[in-house]
C-alpha cells in the first residue's frame, strides 16, 4: 500500500529583531516571560494585512488609510516605538504565545486620526474572542518605559483595563 505524504506548507518568515528589555520586563509584570522572543511577521500576515486593509475605498470608510507594500518596511520602527502595547490577552482562553519564542504580528492598519487607549480595546476586543479583562496595556511615550522615545505626548499605563464587550 503506497503511502501519501501530506504536503506541509511552512509560512516564509521575516525577522524583525529581538525583543527590547522594556518590553521584556513590563511582560514579566504580567505574569508573561518573553525573554528571548524576537519579533517576526509571516507571509500570512502580510496576505491578510494586504487583503483585510489594502483596500483605499473599503479603509477611508472606516476612517483608516491603506495598507501598501511600503509599510511593511516601516514594521521594525513600529515594533520599537509603538504607541500602545497590550500583555497579556488571551484568545479563545489561550495565551497567545507560540512555542517558537517569537512574536508574530496579527493584523496592521494604519489610521487617520490619532489613537487612543478607548480605541485600541475596541479594535482587540470587537471580535469577542479575545479577553482583554486581564491584560495590561503600556503607553510608553514619554513613561521612561522606553529610552528611546523622544515624544513629548503625554502617555499613561493602563492594567485591567475593562471587562470586554459581551
Amino acid at each position: 500500500m503506497e503511502e501519501k505524504l501530506e504536503k506541509i506548507n511552512h509560512p516564509k518568515k521575516w525577522n524583525i529583531g529581538k525583543t527590547s528589555q522594556w518590553l521584556v520586563e513590563h511582560a514579566k509584570e504580567a505574569g508573561i516571560d518573553i525573554d528571548g522572543f524576537e519579533h517576526e511577521i509571516t507571509d500570512y500576515f502580510k496576505n491578510h494585512v494586504l487583503k483585510e486593509h489594502g483596500n483605499s475605498n473599503k479603509e477611508k470608510a472606516k476612517g483608516q488609510i491603506a495598507i501598501n507594500e511600503n509599510d511593511f518596511d516601516k514594521i521594525s520602527d513600529v515594533v520599537e516605538c509603538p504607541d500602545y502595547v497590550m500583555i497579556g490577552a488571551k484568545r479563545d482562553g489561550k495565551d497567545v504565545l507560540n512555542s517558537n519564542k517569537s512574536l508574530r504580528g496579527k493584523t496592521m492598519f494604519k489610521r487617520i486620526k490619532d489613537i487612543n487607549i478607548r480605541k485600541v480595546l475596541n479594535i482587540v476586543s470587537m471580535n469577542k474572542a479575545t479577553d482583554i479583562s486581564k491584560a495590561k496595556i503600556v503607553s510608553p511615550v514619554g513613561t521612561g518605559s522606553n529610552p528611546s522615545y523622544n515624544r513629548s505626548e503625554e502617555s499613561k499605563v493602563v492594567a485591567n483595563p475593562i471587562q470586554p464587550s459581551g
